[in-house]
């Protein structure tokens, strides 16, 4: 199982797009609502081609390593999903532990959704080809969230270790990954650690990048 995604919805798409080209991420994809009608955007267009269309991007999605990330017009700024890449047989253990637990359960044909009591989604993946062999990956992601419900539910429903490092962060992870869960008023993606840099820098929409070297330093 891997750690290998995130997806926010925001009003900063381009500015987001321009900052991650800067952290050294590639763009792959642009999908957005032009005339009514769902079109593509995709490189080499640049944004000056199209920048005053008024164009409602649904995703656009940028790639570095085995990390992919993607996001959306929405109104404000709203973290939505992080996705995992898994096998056939976490892909249904973690299912069963969703029922389980009465999570509400989106099944697509390319990906499944479970949606949490903290108004982020958990996706997915099965298809090998959406993540690189190789390259920066992530390391960790520090997420802010009410402790009324325990997340170390989550730990439970992935199959993670639990390590309560005091009332307000609870981590879970392996020996590859890891998610810290500090107690906040609202839900919102803190940090993302990555393996390789350098990156250390704030996103549009608030998320603080690091690499290891930096975390040990």
């Amino acid at each position: 199982m891997q750690l290998f995604h995130y997806h926010w919805w925001t009003e900063r798409v381009e500015q987001m797009e321009e900052f991650y080209q800067q952290q050294g991420f590639e763009t792959v994809l642009r999908v957005g609502r032009h005339e009514g009608e769902m079109q593509t955007f995709n490189p080499p267009l640049e944004w000056d081609e199209f920048r005053d269309k008024g164009i409602a991007f649904r995703i656009i999605e940028m790639v570095k390593g085995k990390t992919n990330i993607t996001f959306g017009h929405g109104i404000g700024d709203r973290f939505d999903h992080i996705g995992l890449l898994v096998n056939e047989a976490e892909y249904e253990r973690i299912i069963e532990k969703a029922k389980g637990l009465d999570l509400n359960i989106n099944e697509r044909e390319r990906r499944t959704f479970l949606s949490t009591p903290w108004k982020f989604r958990i996706e997915l993946q099965k298809r090998k080809d959406v993540v690189h062999d190789q390259g920066t990956h992530i390391m960790a992601m520090d997420i802010g969230l009410s402790f009324q419900e325990n997340p170390k539910m989550i730990g439970n429903l992935l199959d993670l270790d639990l390590y309560v490092e005091s009332d307000s962060h609870i981590r879970v992870g392996n020996h590859e990954w890891s998610l810290n869960f500090y107690e906040e008023d609202s839900t919102r993606l803190c940090s993302v650690h990555f393996s390789q840099g350098p990156m250390h820098s704030v996103d549009p929409v608030g998320t603080k990048l690091t690499t290891a070297s930096d975390d040990e330093g």
